[in-house]
């Protein structure tokens, strides 16, 4: 057994091993220094007392050292290398030495960018700093010592601090170079580290191939895997393996080769050991000696069978699930996460008259146009926070048509919570629109003359009440009774008194303004509303022109047999006559009923005193 394994046995931990190692490389440097005190000894400028001193010292710190690395006390501590402590007992015995030296110490006080040398691959700015001071400290204390101790070795006392100002001055900056060189020496470790890690988890195999395409290398365990037979590729070029790949992407592939070029993604199916086939993704770079010849390539490759599998998988799934939404009446159309279609029925391209192909990958706004899109944006915002959206807009097709149409917007989040996209359900609703519409009117107009009915006279009226009362002002109610409307009936039947009805309707309509309201309440019973009026005058004028209008003599039927009827007007003025809807009907009545006892002719409300 040698001494390097008796210091160092073979069972010690491989990292306590190299800083025994480290160690010994120290353990050389103090012999060094041993020496070197020695002969101050016999140049007389150290006392023999001092230099046994301080060989003990070295022997202590590197015995202390070593006992407590062999015993792994040493792994207690933050710095397990125990450099600062080495660097800080270095820096005390130095101090010990000048402070004995009767002549000599700047050139001691060198000896201080020795030591810190310990640091330059260990200590950090902060490490550095600390270490500064203390030898700053050290020697100040030194001086002072000096001063007081042994005032006969100081022959220049400014000459003294002169050489701590120099020696304050010149180890910050070996400090700050200390410092960065241990931050790049990290830097240099993580990005090697990094490297490292990219490497091994990028790809499943490196491989190099000569000028030849031979290949010379493959690593990367592909064969402990069961995957590849590397013995079966080395020494062939890419085209004598087992792959599944058509000429016209062989062609392409062996061009890229011959022009030198590096390429990326290129994947092909090859029969592998158990029989199967698998796909592979490779990379590779052409290489070039100093004289730019050509050496061949090197690169690495992916088994990608998984993704290929899940690829096909996805597109059946996508097959089948377009099946099926080609065949329903519904319209269906995926929005990804940036609001891009990735998916759209047949329906739904019909429809709108697009082509299914291009509009895959466009956002909304150019499948459904800039307009159509700023009236639905907010409804897409709502969605991509989480909240299924429902509503109703007219859409103008290709053609020209308009249709109604109803979309429901179903978001659909990941794990994580993340937006992943929404689809959208679109039906067409455009006949239950139009019957609905048809149902409102039916209800709120006179089957008849198409003219509001009560219903909706009551709604207007009240509308016109609220929106007067707000604006403070006023607004006229006219009530219509016609007069000898009864004899017509009687004498030539229900049919003329209809068509006569339709067309005293028309022509009290046309009396009036576009603005204002004219109601069938009763069988011969009309209203006009006149919002907005500045004056009675303006209600008085109206009611005249209805009374001449229909005191035009009516031709019915086929005969044309000429009918003469008129008309009694009530009138009433809000707020002047009432200041709801009920007080205006009344005083709009009681006023056509004085307007009947008069002849036909029409009368504003006076109240009663």
């Amino acid at each position: 057994m040698n001494l390097a394994t008796l210091l160092i046995p073979p069972s010690l931990d491989a990292k306590q091993a190299l800083r025994l190692r480290r160690l010994g490389l120290a353990a050389l440097s103090y012999l060094s220094s041993t020496a070197l005190v020695a002969v101050t000894w016999l140049f007389g400028v150290l006392p023999a007392a001092a230099m046994m001193e301080v060989a003990l010292a070295y022997l202590a710190i590197n015995l202390g050292v070593y006992a407590a690395i062999r015993s792994g006390f040493n792994l207690r501590f933050a710095d397990p290398s125990l450099t600062r402590f080495q660097v800080l007992s270095a820096i005390s015995v130095l101090m010990f030495i000048v402070y004995h030296m009767d002549d000599g110490r700047n050139i001691a006080l060198f000896g201080c960018f020795v030591v810190f040398l310990f640091g330059v691959f260990r200590f950090n700015m902060r490490e550095f700093t600390f270490v500064t001071l203390y030898t700053l400290a050290a020697y100040a204390l030194v001086i002072n010592l000096l001063m007081h101790l042994r005032p006969q070795t100081i022959r220049d006392v400014p000459l003294e601090w002169m050489s701590w100002l120099v020696l304050a001055g010149l180890l910050p900056g070996f400090g700050i170079i200390g410092g960065q060189i241990n931050t790049l020496r990290r830097r240099l470790r993580e990005s090697e580290l990094r490297f490292r890690a990219v490497a091994e988890l990028s790809s499943d195999w490196y491989w190099e191939q000569d000028a030849n395409f031979r290949f010379t290398v493959m690593s990367g365990g592909l064969e402990n895997k069961g995957k590849f037979v590397i013995n079966e590729a080395l020494g062939k070029p890419r085209w004598e393996l087992p792959i599944e790949l058509d000429d016209a992407e062989w062609a392409k592939h062996r061009a890229t080769l011959q022009a030198h070029r590096a390429f990326t993604d290129f994947e092909y199916q090859i029969a592998v050991a158990d029989g199967s086939l698998r796909w592979y993704s490779v990379r590779g770079e052409p290489q070039f000696d100093a004289r730019g010849k050509f050496t061949g390539y090197r690169g690495t490759a992916n088994d990608i069978t998984a993704r290929k599998q899940t690829e096909q998988a996805l597109r059946e799934s996508i097959e089948k699930l377009r099946l099926f939404t080609d065949n329903i009446p519904a319209m269906t159309v995926y929005w990804d996460e940036n609001l891009r279609c990735s998916f759209a029925n047949k329906v739904f391209i019909e429809f709108f008259g697009l082509a299914g192909k291009e509009i895959i990958g466009k956002h909304v706004r150019e499948v459904l146009g800039e307009e159509s899109y700023r009236k639905i944006e907010g409804h897409f915002l709502r969605a991509m926070q989480g909240h299924p959206v429902s509503y109703q807009r007219a859409s103008v097709l290709a053609n020209g048509e308009t249709r109604h149409i109803e979309v429901t917007l179903l978001p659909q989040f990941g794990d994580q919570g993340r937006f992943m996209g929404c689809f959208a359900v679109t039906t067409d609703v455009t006949e239950h629109k139009l019957a609905e519409e048809r149902i409102q009117r039916v209800a709120h107009h006179d089957s008849l003359t198409n003219l509001p009915n009560r219903l909706l006279f009551n709604d207007r009226l009240n509308q016109a009440v609220r929106l007067a009362k707000r604006d403070s002002r006023q607004f006229a109610l006219l009530f219509l009774d016609l007069d000898k409307f009864k004899p017509v009936n009687d004498t030539l039947g229900h049919g003329a008194g209809d068509a006569l009805l339709q067309a005293l309707a028309a022509r009290i309509r046309h009396q009036v303004r576009e603005s204002d309201t004219v109601a069938r309440i009763g069988g011969d019973e009309f209203t006009v509303i006149l919002p907005e009026i500045a004056r009675r005058e303006e209600a008085e004028i109206v009611a005249i022109k209805i009374i001449a209008a229909l005191g035009v003599p009516f031709e019915l039927g086929a005969e044309r047999t000429s009918v003469e009827i008129g008309a009694s007007i009530g009138i009433a003025v809000y707020p002047a006559d009432g200041d709801d809807a009920d007080a205006l009907v009344k005083a709009a009545d009681a006023a056509m009923y004085e307007a009947k006892q008069a002849g036909g002719t029409y009368r504003f409300f006076e109240a009663r005193k």
